[in-house]
């Protein structure tokens, strides 16, 4: 039997802004290559400023995808925006950080020139914070989630089951099987000689009613 538990969070806020075009590293300076990433960078912040999420909040992390001229596959690499001083650090940078990785990859570099294909920015917004849900309190008798009796068979037998609804019951209950337990997409069946009790959590604790055992739906 299964259950589904759930929990209240802050949906995790993530836009990318990427913009493709094929540029030899002859062809860029730190100026035009900081330019692309800032104004990517805004896309991406103005995405999340509309979630309302404050500029201070939000977190840039840039990359671009290079290759060796002649190449047909890209390397993504990393990029430290404070490295463009506008005298070639930056584009150093990513020429060595390239190197390396080709090298890490697949053990050469080659004396081809270093192409950039592809430069992007994500904005992420704050880390999501995650609460475990926590039912309201009852006592064992689980009645105001009784809805009604059915009829149902078990092991070639007929016998009346409890209907209860699941979003009604309050942590302590305890459900005396013959019963079922509804939700919208699953139910739970609780055979007779035993009896599911409510977590805090909302999870039913199915267990025999003469064994200290117990199971989680």
């Amino acid at each position: 039997m299964s259950s589904v538990l759930t929990a209240t969070r802050r949906p995790t806020l993530r836009d990318e802004a990427v913009r493709t075009l094929v540029r030899r590293f002859s062809e860029l300076t730190d100026d035009s290559l900081r330019e692309l990433l800032t104004d990517l960078a805004a896309r991406a912040r103005a995405t999340l400023a509309e979630q309302d999420v404050a500029e201070e909040d939000q977190r840039i992390v840039y990359s671009v995808d290079l290759r060796y001229h002649g190449q047909g596959f890209e390397i993504p690499v990393p990029v430290d925006l404070d490295t463009f001083d506008g005298n070639g650090s930056g584009v150093a940078e990513l020429r060595a950080a390239f190197d390396a990785e080709h090298q890490r990859l697949f053990s050469f570099v080659l004396e081809a020139e270093q192409e950039l294909v592809t430069a992007r920015a994500t904005a992420h917004g704050p880390k999501p914070e995650v609460a475990a849900p926590e039912l309201e309190a009852g006592d064992k008798d689980p009645v105001h989630a009784l809805r009604t009796h059915s009829s149902i068979w078990v092991e070639g037998a007929e016998m009346t089951a409890g209907i209860y609804d699941r979003a009604l019951l309050r942590a302590g209950n305890v459900v005396t099987g013959p019963a079922i337990v509804t939700e919208m997409d699953s139910t739970t069946l609780v055979l007779p000689g035993h009896a599911a009790t409510v977590h805090r959590s909302g999870s039913l604790l199915i267990r025999p009613v003469d064994h200290p055992d117990s199971r989680e739906s």
